[in-house]
């Protein structure tokens, strides 16, 4: 009996690991374009497959003939028509998820959340400071350098970082205060800074200029975002396309210290999203 077992999962053990793999792809595929153009795309074509397969089994031989000719020519205008969307999709599965270089340096041995803590301690109070005044902020922190044709530069800063002068940058008669901060390790880069703004058609509609631009960025860039509103004295996290909101300040540290820190189940604790 016990022979026979065996037998049997060596018979078909490479078929159920290839089922897994095909699994995985697909999930993975999902997540991908979630909130995407492609997303209705790829629920069309699963509408398509059934129908051929249901056109097979009752032997409608002229449907299966049209169908075929479809699916054969079909890739070719899926390439062809959503380049933007599959470049982006690559870009987004070939990041590495490694912790943020820019401020969290891994050559000095020390423990993970011992590094850059003035830094993360910095943007935390900045932060809730400006979201207690209704001051608005947009403030980047790269994971890999946020390439020059995805933004507009603005006004080089080359300063470290400190919560006065994040606070100072964003004050509403600062000529500085419009656009985005960058910060690249441990320091505050640019200022003035405009990122391209998100055309998703499933964002909520009272998100504002700021929170497009965080998610915008966040779909071209490997960065993390925040942004504070000062319609509603909030903040929020942009990473990846996708957008974190009204985050108590309990919950806005846990979710940033996980990015900051790459906490490897981000995707878990990140709860409260938005496209």
């Amino acid at each position: 009996m016990l022979t026979s077992m065996l037998n049997l999962i060596q018979s078909y053990w490479p078929q159920a690991l290839e089922v897994l793999v095909l699994a995985a792809m697909f999930y993975y595929l999902l997540i991908g374009v979630r909130g995407t153009k492609p997303q209705v795309l790829i629920q069309g074509i699963f509408v398509l497959l059934l129908l051929y397969a249901l056109a097979r089994l009752l032997h409608l031989m002229a449907i299966v003939r049209i169908f075929e000719v479809v699916l054969y020519i079909g890739p070719l205008a899926i390439i062809v028509i959503f380049v933007p969307e599959i470049r982006r999709f690559l870009e987004r599965a070939g990041r590495t998820h490694r912790l943020l270089s820019a401020l969290v340096p891994t050559a000095t041995g020390e423990p993970a959340e011992s590094r850059g803590s003035s830094t993360f301690e910095a943007v935390i109070s900045a932060v809730e400071a400006l979201a207690s005044r209704f001051h608005g902020a947009l403030i980047a922190i790269e994971k890999e350098e946020v390439p020059t044709d995805l933004m507009v530069p603005g006004t080089w800063l080359n300063a470290q970082v400190s919560d006065v002068l994040l606070k100072a940058i964003f004050e509403p008669h600062n000529p500085l205060h419009d656009g985005a901060v960058i910060i690249r390790d441990d320091r505050v880069l640019y200022s003035s800074c405009f990122f391209p703004l998100s055309t998703r058609e499933d964002l909520d509609r009272d998100l504002g200029t700021r929170h497009r631009a965080a998610v915008g960025i966040t779909e071209k860039a490997d960065c993390v975002v925040i942004v504070v509103s000062e319609e509603r004295g909030e903040a929020s996290i942009a990473y990846n396309g996708r957008l974190a909101r009204d985050l108590d300040s309990r919950q806005f540290r846990e979710q940033l210290r996980a990015l900051y820190y790459e906490n490897p189940n981000f995707a878990t604790n990140l709860s409260r999203v938005s496209g």
